[in-house]
């Protein structure tokens, strides 16, 4: 792969709309926020060569090699939380929704680079390749229709009980209980257009739109999972601890205080910090691990959100593939100790996770990634959707609070397709 040119700017949202309906699998990585540590540049991947849809790694260990340009061995694509049933002794996880296979990458021939920062955009192709004429994105005109979960209010609440109690008998520290919400759609739409309104609505590093033909993946994450450069310098940045924004100011600030001061997000915080510094050493070097960035609050459009940073370097002899499994899947999504934490979910959610919970991003040639956590996501197989929202269940968790923060991250994705928060809270 070369670089064929370098041309004047283009908004990658304009060129997303633009895509045609005769590019059946695409990828567009979309930097909606620079945070500061990410958001420089998006990726949009077009023309599909190579694909790997698998229920595990075997077929991508394969495949990868450290040796290559980034792009020409580049794979993009997620990495869907029932690979932990590979990793650890888990049992499978029961019923399903949207059926998504654990993984699916694919290697593509063209790659569009977009840097905000430079204001350019760099076209790598294995041939020559012409952009498609820019057309704005299509309203929305679509209402939901059979929108329903895997709990209610009451359900939601008496598990939150349970894991409490699973905490005072000394089982577990914390755990990630999640809740899905199913539906369809019915009227005009285009998953595009529904992804360049999730990133209007809530901007983030970690936006990102997967087409894989009737199957899409509409992303608009603020956590970083799992980034390593060329150099093996790995970092992650587990988030733990939210707070609703406000449109007051005075009322926002004082949001925003509450939870930097919060002794329980701290506490949420720190165990998460643990367990990613423990899944790190397994494949860094001894001394390396180094935490940063202690207790960082990061605002969005919709919410406050508590971060850490945890870093270290990649081993000799270990491949970035390795240290991905290592991690994997994100802290943040299980609770501590992570694998009775991943138990005990399984056994209150019922249904399986799917893609949510997982990895979202890609795999460079020169050994290279760059990964977010799967939150913030709507799934969709045709008018089918689902999208899932959680949070870490503690031994001083006020199940009522518990239930209110999984509505204020879920605002932003229930309203990109139209739903009402309330209509969340009824079901």
């Amino acid at each position: 792969m070369q670089l064929q040119r370098t041309i004047n700017w283009i908004a990658p949202l304009d060129l997303a709309a633009s895509i045609p309906e005769s590019e059946d699998k695409w990828v567009l990585l979309y930097s909606g926020m620079n945070s500061g540590f990410f958001g420089r540049y998006s990726i949009l991947a077009l023309r599909a060569k190579n694909e790997i849809n698998s229920d595990d790694f075997t077929e991508l260990s394969d495949i990868l090699s450290d040796n290559n340009h980034k792009f020409t061995n580049g794979w993009f694509g997620y990495l869907g939380y029932g690979l932990k049933n590979k990793l650890e002794k888990l049992s499978q996880d029961t019923d399903s929704y949207i059926n998504m296979p654990h993984l699916w990458l694919i290697n593509f021939g063209t790659i569009i680079l977009f840097d905000h920062e430079q204001r350019q955009v760099k076209i790598w192709s294995e041939d020559d390749f012409e952009l498609p004429d820019i057309t704005p994105a299509e309203k929305l005109d679509f209402t939901t229709q059979n929108l329903r979960s895997n709990m209610n209010k009451a359900e939601y609440l008496d598990k939150v009980d349970r894991i409490k109690s699973s905490i005072n008998r000394g089982d577990l520290y914390q755990a990630n209980l999640t809740r899905k919400f199913t539906g369809e759609i019915a009227g005009k739409f285009r998953p595009v257009d529904i992804f360049c309104k999730l990133c209007e609505i809530s901007p983030a590093p970690y936006s990102a739109f997967l087409k894989f033909s009737e199957k899409t993946v509409i992303s608009s994450s603020p956590e970083r999972f799992l980034h390593i450069n060329s150099d093996g310098v790995a970092d992650t940045r587990p988030i733990k601890g939210s707070a609703a924004r406000f449109e007051d100011e005075a009322e926002d600030k004082k949001s925003l205080d509450a939870l930097g001061n919060s002794e329980k997000d701290r506490a949420e915080n720190l165990m998460i910090v643990d367990l990613c510094r423990n899944d790190l050493s397994r494949g860094c070097e001894v001394g390396s691990i180094k935490v940063k960035n202690l207790f960082e609050i990061t605002s969005y459009a919709t919410v406050h959100h508590m971060v850490s940073t945890v870093t270290g370097q990649k081993s000799a002899g270990t491949s970035s593939l390795d240290l991905v499994k290592g991690c994997f899947p994100p802290g943040s999504m299980t609770g501590a100790p992570k694998i009775k934490a991943m138990q005990l979910c399984s056994a209150l959610e019922s249904k399986q996770r799917g893609v949510y919970s997982g990895a979202i991003g890609w795999f460079g040639g020169d050994g290279s990634v760059d990964l977010s956590v799967v939150i913030r996501t709507i799934i969709m197989d045709g008018n089918k959707f689902e999208f899932q929202v959680g949070g870490a269940i503690v031994a001083d968790s006020d199940p009522i609070a518990e239930f209110e923060e999984t509505l204020i991250k879920a605002k932003a994705v229930a309203k990109s397709l139209g739903i009402d928060k309330q209509q969340l809270r009824i079901i």
